[in-house]
């Protein structure tokens, strides 16, 4: 019979195979970067079965290739213009959904954003962000407000709706709202709508981004 201790190292090795059984050190995690946030359903499907950095090393080498040279120049610009932009607390804005959006599309049609709890307008935007995920820069009274941080009201958490329209995506045209949590950044759809036209859209605009096949 196994004793305590036997059955101890091998719950343990059991559980340690588990959390490395897909083989992956420099690749771990890729597929939650910007960069991964391209891939449609089927890539995401065979990146699930991705098991060694050398077969992941393959797959990304054949992902940024099917995207075109122009594609890694677009990602800096876009992931930039979403830290800069869209960063509320200490999260990143390009790891967010609302930077995820602008990642995949670029910039959009109009955009809005203001505190949940009194609707005070933080700014409107109507072609400056437009300018400043493009490269451009952006006027006073533009997009730097919203890098502001965290705000509170009477001490109490403030959720901060952003509301995005583009007149044109590979998907038709999106209005949508996305909520985000005023101290800490972590944003979701803001119902259940809006998460079905982000899944639509972003599965289109992943499709769309394959240059060459």
């Amino acid at each position: 019979m196994r004793t305590a201790r036997q059955l101890f190292v091998a719950a343990l090795l059991l559980c340690t195979a588990s959390v490395y059984a897909d083989g992956l050190v420099n690749f771990k995690g890729w597929d939650a970067t910007p960069q991964a946030y391209f891939m449609t359903k089927a890539e995401h499907q065979e990146w699930a079965t991705i098991q060694s950095d050398d077969e992941a090393h393959k797959f990304v080498e054949s992902y940024l290739a099917r995207r075109g040279p122009g594609f890694p120049a677009m990602l800096e610009v876009r992931v930039a213009a979403a830290d800069k932009h869209l960063t509320v607390g200490k999260l990143p804005g390009s790891q967010t959904l609302r930077g995820k959006l602008v990642i995949l599309l670029g910039p959009p049609s109009s955009f809005e954003a203001h505190d949940v709890a009194d609707y005070s307008p933080i700014h409107r935007d109507n072609g400056v962000m437009a300018g400043a995920l493009t490269g451009g820069s952006a006027n006073s009274g533009g997009f730097d407000e919203s890098s502001e941080g965290a705000r509170s009201m009477g001490g109490a958490n403030v959720s901060r709706l952003f509301h995005f329209t583009y007149a044109s995506t590979p998907a038709g045209p999106l209005d949508v709202n996305i909520m985000a949590d005023a101290n800490s950044g972590k944003d979701h759809p803001r119902g259940r709508e809006d998460d079905k036209r982000l899944d639509a859209v972003f599965e289109a605009a992943a499709k769309a981004s394959i240059k060459t096949k």
